[in-house]
């Protein structure tokens, strides 16, 4: 059977395109059995029941995005069902029988070369942007805190024995909010007469 799919994804080229480009090429080869128009060329896969079926494809996009997504449609789905695929503007021609596996193969060298060229070219423009004088990695939190410059005030209320809930409502703040400065100044804790309430 020859199925021809037609990717609806706005990734690739227009519907009309893509039939036009496939048209030319079942002018000159065979008919199409069937068109699947799909947003993503799993839906076709699952759908099919026998096996050796020939799939037709505008061009490469109708597999996948990235290589790795091509490479996994190919390998994983369409040899398994012993589909033939005809990519159409590349002109390929990927057979379970006879070029599947070094098809496969090349895409298996070409994701490797990436991530190793993608590897080097990051390491060398973080190394240029740190000789630069940029600071790499996480913006440390110099925030100011909402408490940083009531401390004195805090101090003075747990002097006159106020609860941490009158102290919080009278700073504007929750009680979380003021246990968590209590946290990070455990100093508060020594200058207050008292201060096991702290």
């Amino acid at each position: 059977m020859i199925l021809c799919y037609l990717d609806a994804s706005e990734k690739n080229i227009s519907i009309e395109q893509q039939q036009g480009i496939v048209s030319d090429y079942v002018a000159e080869h065979d008919n199409i059995e069937l068109f699947f128009r799909d947003e993503n060329i799993s839906a076709l896969i699952k759908s099919l029941t026998a096996q050796d079926n020939t799939v037709l494809l505008a061009n490469v996009v109708c597999l996948g995005k990235t290589l790795k997504e091509v490479r996994d449609n190919i390998i994983d789905k369409l040899t398994e069902k012993r589909c033939t695929l005809v990519l159409v503007s590349e002109g390929l021609v990927i057979s379970p029988n006879h070029n599947a596996e070094a098809v496969i193969q090349g895409l298996n060298y070409a994701l490797n070369i990436r991530n190793s060229l993608s590897s080097v070219m990051t390491k060398k423009a973080l190394n240029a942007k740190k000789a630069d004088g940029f600071a790499l990695g996480r913006k440390c939190r110099n925030k100011k805190r909402v408490l940083d410059d009531k401390t004195d005030e805090i101090i003075l209320r747990k002097i006159k024995g106020e609860t941490n809930l009158q102290i919080a409502t009278a700073l504007g703040v929750t009680p979380t909010t003021l246990y968590a400065f209590y946290r990070q100044h455990p100093e508060i804790k020594k200058r207050v007469i008292g201060g096991k309430n702290a």
